[in-house]
């Protein structure tokens, strides 16, 4: 999987958990030249195959950066399309580490267990801008995905479908005649995974893409249900660590289709995650018994970055000075 839908997916890896609520199953599922490129995932024709394996080493180093970095998209992109784990490590350095403190190691651990747990996932990326410096490089890029879970959920009995949207920054550095990714930054990130009856309903969720460390937000979910769809919802936010530590649910019903809940940031040094867990039910009456039957099932999360404090203690000689 693409490396920012990991945190989530990548994020944004999706973890199946468990809640104690009555529905007990929750699944939770980173120049100045300016340009605005798509660069998907394509083959590699036999001829082109042919074309590159003859091209000279001195014709490549006549290609601009620009053209460098627009190549090392692409062909991130067709390996990411691909699966092909090992391809997409020789695009990171060694030395790689991303906004939420995870190295090269994990980053590719959560890459396998996401890749076990989505198929037919179809990325488009676009490059916003670029900046180069030498061998260091400053990408800006949007990515969206979308794909589908490899197993059913069991209660609705459905496959799910995974949306993701995603902006985030690449730092790149030159190794030798290579680009490499040597750290990322995620700034903005929503993934939604819906199972059943969900897929056919908007799931809005609201909360700050930055906030203080410990201090206090809001987060909210609207959606557009019909009345004849009796549901409960859960939020929490869960700090993006590894491997991924869980909070307890605390289902509600949703009422006038809107729900929201105060939480507060952490101040662990971690970004985080404000997650909404949805489960649809319909009524099927019987002689005597009304029994509610599950038939969809929702998470929508977006990322919630961290802004940690610099607690400068200044000297009591210093403190006197500016009196």
């Amino acid at each position: 999987m693409k490396k920012n839908i990991l945190i989530s997916l990548m994020a944004c890896i999706l973890i199946l958990m468990q809640s104690d609520c009555a529905y007990s199953m929750r699944t939770i599922p980173e120049r100045v030249t300016t340009i605005s490129v798509n660069v998907p995932a394509e083959e590699e024709t036999p001829e082109e195959v042919d074309i590159i394996k003859r091209i000279s080493l001195r014709d490549k180093f006549k290609r601009s950066p620009e053209a460098e970095i627009n190549s090392f998209f692409k062909t991130y992109n067709r390996y990411t399309t691909k699966n092909n784990i090992e391809k997409l490590k020789d695009l990171y350095s060694d030395s790689f580490m991303n906004n939420d403190g995870f190295d090269k190691e994990t980053v590719f651990k959560l890459m396998q267990m996401s890749s076990d747990t989505y198929k037919e996932v179809k990325y488009n990326t676009q490059i916003l801008n670029m900046r180069i410096e030498g061998n260091y490089a400053t990408v800006r890029v949007h990515e969206t995905a979308m794909g589908e879970t490899a197993k059913s959920l069991d209660k609705v009995g459905d496959t799910g479908t995974i949306i993701s949207d995603v902006y985030y920054t690449d730092y790149l550095r030159k190794e030798g005649n290579k680009w490499k990714i040597l750290s990322n930054i995620v700034e903005y990130e929503k993934v939604d995974l819906k199972y059943g009856e969900a897929k056919n309903f908007n799931v809005d969720i609201n909360a700050p893409e930055y906030i203080t460390e410990g201090a206090e937000y809001e987060v909210a979910v609207k959606t557009n249900l019909p009345s004849e769809i009796f549901t409960v919802a859960s939020i929490v936010n869960e700090r993006i660590t590894f491997p991924q530590e869980n909070a307890k649910d605390i289902f509600k019903p949703l009422k006038n289709d809107e729900l929201s809940r105060l939480v507060k940031a952490n101040t662990n040094n971690n970004n985080e995650y404000a997650t909404v867990s949805l489960a649809l039910t319909r009524a099927n009456v019987e002689p005597d018994t009304v029994l509610l039957k599950m038939t969809g099932v929702a998470f929508v999360m977006k990322r919630v970055n961290i802004l940690h404090l610099n607690k400068i203690k200044l000297e009591e000689e210093d403190k006197n000075a500016q009196k």
